[in-house]
């Protein structure tokens, strides 16, 4: 191959080439009940950079820490992106590179997500549903 073309091809792979993740979100589902309050979780977390192997572990164990309440797993859906509109998201790209959305919270669950999200140094956003 001549060097011109060579280095024409590094520099293309360099330019264009980014992560990609074959899974970038996982939504989380599930119905459960703690200390007698029904619960209807529907949550999303968005990948912002975090390595694949990582992201995937951190959402099992978002799926589990549910278990550990007493409530039955989540259940782990696999999606390209975060559904759109969203009830809330938290941004922490810069700090846990990961963003997290919210659909399904009652009143007093979507007020406490903008303080929660505030104390962990994200960004908060409010969504339209």
């Amino acid at each position: 191959m001549p060097k011109s073309l060579l280095i024409s091809s590094m520099f293309a792979l360099l330019f264009f080439h980014h992560p990609v993740f074959a899974n970038e979100a996982c939504l989380l589902e599930t119905n459960a009940t703690f200390m007698g309050v029904k619960l209807d979780i529907k949550d999303c977390i968005q990948n912002a950079g975090m390595a694949a192997n990582d992201f995937k572990a951190q959402c099992e164990g978002v799926s589990q820490a549910v278990v550990s309440m007493g409530g039955p797993a989540a259940q782990i859906t696999y999606l390209s992106s975060c559904p759109v509109p969203f009830q809330a998201k938290c941004d922490h790209s810069t700090t846990a590179k990961t963003v997290f959305f919210y659909y399904k919270r009652s009143s007093d669950e979507a007020a406490g997500i903008e303080s929660s999200c505030g104390l962990m140094q994200g960004q908060y956003t409010k969504g339209s549903l």
